[in-house]
């Protein structure tokens, strides 16, 4: 749970600090006050990456050289601080109760947080990339192996890439390098396919309680490489293809997962509304996947879902974020129209200029 959260010379935060509700936050305020950006600075802090950018530099107050943001959260090992700060280019600092960290995973593995907003529907309708990034963060949390699995294959891809790329091609020093992805690959494909039939049934029941509108979807896992093929003979066999384009076309690191219906792929054949409730079904079964299996509560963040969605479905989707979530922090226009319904109690902030206040208790 967030207890705490201080932002330093992110965005239009100098220097603020937010105490949300123990359970449902709403933040208003006017488009470009802050709302969103309060969010991204959350989402940063637990997943390393921002949900809106891929220009860390933006994320910086534009008169400022760096950015800190520090959460104190409670969880089953008790009250922990956690933080970052960077620089315009890369990640300065990350501390975990003080003690400073090689790397941001210790922390995201113990403050799990996910978001719901426009960019959401990327998963449906977007490139493969983020729905291997869907599919990795269930992996992270659930199997122990998985990082260190996932970091030797990401080595070994960089690697073999580099070969491919140099004049003389040096085949005994590439086998070594075929042979690292291919076994990372199989090990990484193992542990997706163990966990998708309990995602797939997590996701059915996510989506039939949505909306009865939406037709029925189905899951399945592109390895990254021809089902039943040998791996290691693929990328033997590709090598020729491999090397004229410069980098390794088959491996786990280009796995997908494949979003149908009867009609043909889910990006294809359903409209924007429906892709964007499937989206959302598929991290709300994430979010049920991780606490069913490791035990963690994920904080669930909402960027006013009554832009992208009906009233109806925002509805929906807000009574199941807050049925699978402790803790919702979620950004309105007006608190009056987040869909939270009459029986949720929940704290107000209003946000100005950067400038955030607890206005009142719902």
């Amino acid at each position: 749970m967030l207890q705490r959260f201080h932002l330093h010379q992110f965005r239009n935060y100098r220097d603020q600090v937010f105490v949300p509700d123990s359970a449902v936050s709403v933040v208003t305020g006017e488009n470009g006050s802050g709302k969103t950006s309060l969010l991204e600075a959350i989402y940063l802090l637990g997943a390393g990456r921002s949900f809106r950018t891929s220009r860390m530099a933006s994320l910086i107050m534009a008169d400022t050289s760096d950015c800190t943001l520090f959460a104190e959260i409670s969880g089953d090992q008790g009250s922990r601080r956690i933080g970052i700060q960077r620089d315009r280019q890369s990640l300065m600092d990350a501390r975990l109760d003080g003690q400073r960290v090689s790397g941001l995973s210790d922390i995201a593995r113990l403050f799990p947080v996910q978001v719901l907003h426009p960019g959401t529907v990327e998963l449906v309708e977007g490139g493969s990339s983020a729905r291997r990034r869907y599919l990795d963060w269930v992996m992270f949390h659930v199997e122990q192996d998985f990082i260190s699995e996932w970091r030797r294959l990401r080595s070994a891809v960089e690697q073999r890439n580099r070969l491919l790329k140099q004049p003389g091609l040096k085949l005994r020093e590439l086998a070594v390098w075929d042979r690292q992805v291919a076994e990372s690959s199989v090990r990484i494909d193992a542990m997706r396919r163990r966990h998708l039939p309990q995602l797939t049934a997590l996701f059915e029941d996510e989506l039939a309680a949505f909306s009865a509108s939406v037709p029925a979807v189905g899951l399945n896992l592109n390895s990254g490489w021809a089902s039943g093929d040998d791996i290691a003979q693929v990328l033997a066999s590709s090598l020729e293809q491999d090397v004229r384009r410069g980098f390794t076309g088959k491996g786990a690191h280009r796995a997908d997962l494949l979003l149908s219906a009867d009609g043909g792929p889910v990006r294809e054949v359903f409209s924007r509304g429906q892709q964007k409730i499937v989206a959302y079904a598929l991290v709300m079964a994430q979010v049920r996947l991780i606490r069913e299996l490791a035990g963690r509560d994920c904080l669930m963040l909402v960027d006013d879902l009554t832009s992208e969605l009906d009233r109806d479905n925002a509805d929906r989707v807000m009574g199941a974020v807050i049925r699978v979530s402790k803790q919702v922090i979620v950004t309105s226009l007006d608190p009056a129209l987040a869909p939270l319904g009459n029986e949720i109690d929940y704290t107000v902030f209003h946000v100005e200029h950067g400038t955030l206040k607890q206005v009142q208790k719902g």
